[in-house]
């Protein structure tokens, strides 16, 4: 297996290119400009120069202007779908998760955001949970990008992840080529490294949980766009990066043609050529005994495809708009909306970013099941609920007021309410509905709140808040 642990899935080779697409175009300028002519193709008549086109082709890249929209459309995507925190509830032997989740301290709400990141890039992301490290007794997180998982058995029985970077020696730094690999075998998980050039594998390990109980399930998780299935997807937003591209070319042949037909050429006819033009240079022409009249003019180029191309530049914006950035315009038309047009609006516009939300949460909580097995915690104490409300909508005090006389008056229960007031943004989301009322108890036993409103309405508030409890 040594000499084939580089091998890729079929599906990994067809959408590798779709992901350095993407990488590259949220990378920006100097990412794209740096892959030359792979996305901006030299003309052909540049080749006809004495260098072969090199230094008409670096100013003709230089002038374009690369359209810095697939991370801001990126950014602010995570920020809509995180805009009010998902709510994770882990046994209290998980709870130093909270703030350091993976190896290198990376926060449990900082790790779902990258997870959410990575899936509206590639559309892909995996989690291991992996073994704990030295003075620890709990289990960590790794995360792997779309580019890390080459290989896998479609029956989830093995998976091959490149771990190959940069590895410190003392004040240097040098490349290392290193595989991992994850297998069942016999029923029972299995690790196996590869590092160095010849391949060789390394030692096998086989990962336990508390007792050193054998793991039957390989604790590694696969997060698509929309579900937890296997096989790579489109990402996301690979239209935004298309006419971002289809934008940075555009841009190039634009600013050409502005340039050229800026630049005039002075002609001379029946006369020889002056040695200098412009500002402060005198030019005179002198007739020849059988040379008819100088001529001298400046020639340019019409420049007749300069409007076509602003046209196009604006329809390819259009493009880009349709294909996710218009989530993000600042219109007045949009501010102008009624809270139900909004929300009627943006619940067809957000589909995407529903079933983003909804497979990062998934993701993570299996990811986070798998670590709860691992220490001998149940699976099923671990959930994650992720924020749908991509609007505002936050509850008025008129409206908070109404939902708790209907919890009161015995309309709804108090998990009913308590889950309208988090929707409403009023009530924590890191809270459930017991915790709160816990708190309502504890609070409104203190003496000197009992006067708040002649002491009425914080007993009748604290009456039913036991009532909720008993």
């Amino acid at each position: 297996m040594s000499d084939a642990v580089e091998t890729k899935h079929p599906a990994y080779r067809e959408r590798v290119d779709e992901w350095s697409l993407m990488r590259d175009t949220a990378g920006g300028e100097k990412e794209v400009k740096g892959a030359g002519v792979a996305y901006l193709p030299e003309p052909s008549g540049f080749k006809a120069q004495a260098d072969g086109g090199t230094a008409l082709y670096d100013a003709y890249q230089k002038r374009a202007q690369f359209p810095e929209i697939v991370l801001p459309t990126i950014h602010g995507m995570v920020g809509v779908i995180h805009r009010t925190e998902a709510q994770i509830e882990l046994p209290a032997a998980m709870q130093p998760l909270w703030e350091k989740a993976t190896k290198d301290g990376l926060p449990l709400e900082a790790l779902h955001r990258r997870i959410t990141a990575e899936l509206l890039t590639t559309g892909r992301y995996a989690l291991l949970a992996d073994a704990a490290t030295e003075g620890s007794d709990l289990p960590w997180l790794a995360g792997y990008t779309a580019e890390a998982l080459i290989n896998w058995a479609d029956d989830r029985s093995m998976f091959v992840l490149d771990e190959s970077g940069l590895k410190r020696e003392g004040f240097r730094w040098k490349p290392e080529q290193r595989f991992r690999v994850l297998e069942m075998k016999d029923g029972t998980y299995t690790v196996q490294t590869y590092t160095g050039s010849e391949r060789a594998p390394g030692d096998e390990v086989t990962p336990s949980g508390r007792g050193n109980a054998k793991l039957n399930e390989i604790p590694f998780v696969v997060i698509g766009a929309r579900d937890l299935s296997l096989p790579p997807e489109l990402p996301p937003l690979l239209g935004v990066a298309r006419s971002a591209i289809a934008l940075y070319q555009l841009s190039a042949d634009y600013r050409w043609q502005l340039f050229m037909t800026g630049q005039e050429t002075l002609v001379v006819i029946n006369g020889d050529p002056p040695s200098a033009v412009g500002a402060g240079a005198v030019i005179a022409i002198k007739q020849g005994d059988n040379a008819g009249a100088p001529d001298v003019k400046y020639v340019g180029p019409a420049g007749t495809g300069i409007a076509a191309h602003r046209t196009a530049i604006l329809d390819e914006r259009q493009n880009a708009a349709q294909s996710g950035a218009r989530l993000f315009n600042n219109s007045e038309s949009k501010s102008a909306e009624s809270g139900d047009a909004l929300r009627i609006r943006f619940a067809a516009e957000t589909a995407t970013l529903t079933s983003i939300a909804l497979a990062s949460a998934q993701g993570l909580e299996k990811a986070l099941r798998h670590i709860a097995i691992m220490i001998g915690q149940g699976p099923e104490a671990v959930t994650v609920k992720p924020n749908l409300s991509f609007v505002d909508a936050t509850l008025t005090p008129e409206q908070a007021a109404s939902l708790v006389s209907l919890w009161q008056n015995g309309a709804i229960s108090y998990e009913t309410l308590y889950e309208n007031l988090q929707r409403g943004e009023i009530a924590s989301a890191e809270r459930d509905h017991e915790a709160e009322l816990r708190l309502i108890v504890s609070a409104t036993s203190i003496p000197r709140l009992s006067s708040v409103d002649g002491g009425g309405a914080v007993r009748c508030f604290r009456t039913s808040a036991l009532r909720a409890l008993a």
